[in-house]
């Protein structure tokens, strides 16, 4: 199984795509090669292939690296299940992984992320814990989107380095990730990643 998610730009029409775009791009690049493993479509529409097991913590990731940026933010639907067809555009790939992020992600709404197997009980179970991490996490300031970005790409650092790195404080930095709530996402994440693995094995 895969991990297919579907995502847009949030108000990308009020904004010039020069405000944007690259900085969408660079956080991308981050997954791999474009257009077999992400594209860019419809303006401001993308697409991303991923492990199943490693799709939460790539859609959290993306979320921080676009609300670190003048507070641009993304919705995202994961998908996960097959990939019946593959094509040298992701965005041209089928099966039941590129279905079921459409669906997501057309249900959507207001809500700014989603994740949807073929399993309706763990598609409930993850939406009641998702509908209250974006409580945190869409309420993000730059400096907690930028944080939680650099832990969650390099779990090896401390806030220390983490702080080096940016060129601030270690106490900026702290309150940066707590007020973050990165504590309380990671938990979600290394749930879903534990989670994930146990369906893929039972339906492989």
């Amino acid at each position: 199984m895969i991990a297919i998610i579907t995502g847009d730009v949030v108000t990308s029409r009020a904004l010039q795509p020069e405000i944007w775009l690259e900085h969408l791009k660079v956080g991308l690049l981050v997954f791999g090669a474009t257009p077999t493993d992400w594209d860019i479509y419809r303006g401001d529409g993308f697409q991303l292939r991923t492990s199943s097991s490693e799709a939460l913590l790539h859609a959290v990731m993306l979320k921080a690296w676009m609300k670190h940026f003048k507070q641009i933010d993304v919705r995202l639907s994961i998908g996960i299940g097959k990939q019946t067809y593959t094509s040298n555009n992701i965005t041209q790939g089928n099966g039941s992984a590129f279905e079921f992020s459409g669906q997501g992600f057309d249900q959507l709404d207001k809500k700014k992320l989603s994740i949807t197997t073929a399993d309706k009980v763990l598609n409930d179970t993850f939406k009641v814990m998702i509908d209250l991490s974006l409580v945190l996490m869409d309420k993000w300031t730059q400096k907690s989107a930028e944080a939680i970005y650099i832990k969650l790409k390099h779990p090896e650092l401390n806030q220390t380095q983490i702080a080096k790195l940016l060129g601030k404080g270690q106490g900026t930095v702290s309150e940066a990730l707590k007020r973050g709530g990165f504590d309380e996402v990671y938990q979600l994440i290394e749930y879903y990643r534990k989670t994930m693995k146990a369906y893929v094995a039972a339906n492989s």
